[in-house]
């Protein structure tokens, strides 16, 4: 069973009952800005994310699942990990809803996340994709001791989403 857990948060696979905090997150214009163009995600988007995550969950024992937090029981986000397009690195990623930012949530679902890919599951290496323009997740990323690669396009990385262009964090183990 997929579970990272830290000191606040637990992030586990998606139940149909998180549904409407994600999709009222994935609604927030300043929490979409980045990954979705600042718009919300249609019902078929909220449906597909669902249906992908079951099958990264299923296929590869591990998915971008939700980010509850402890003290409360509420979905504050999105965080875990992920094979990145067809490359051979595992991605780790944080989404919080608007009203979770500025709590350190991003920061410490990353480095649960990392500490998974490294340690968990005894990888070389750890990759993050952010949006060039997105500068507080390129700060996290330097939280975690992530460096800057390169910028890819999502082409160049075997991403679902071809045209979208990304700097590419790393780090070893």
């Amino acid at each position: 069973m997929f579970l990272i857990e830290t000191e606040r948060l637990v992030i586990r696979p998606w139940q149909p009952d998180d549904r409407p905090a994600f999709t009222a997150a994935m609604s927030h214009p300043e929490v979409t800005q980045y990954v979705h163009g600042g718009k919300p995600y249609t019902e078929a988007e909220v449906d597909e994310w669902f249906a992908r995550q079951a099958r990264q969950l299923a296929e590869h024992g591990m998915c971008m699942g939700a980010l509850v937090e402890k003290s409360t029981n509420r979905v504050a986000g999105l965080s875990g990990t992920q094979p990145l397009g067809s490359t051979t690195d595992l991605e780790i990623g944080w989404i919080l809803a608007r009203e979770a930012w500025g709590r350190g949530f991003a920061t410490e679902a990353g480095a649960a996340c990392m500490r998974y890919v490294l340690e968990t599951l005894n990888r070389p290496r750890v990759v993050a994709i952010i949006d060039p323009e997105n500068d507080p997740s390129k700060r996290v990323a330097a939280r975690l001791g992530m460096t800057y690669e390169a910028t890819f396009t999502g082409a160049e990385l075997g991403h679902r989403f071809p045209d979208i262009v990304v700097d590419l964090f790393a780090r070893e183990r």
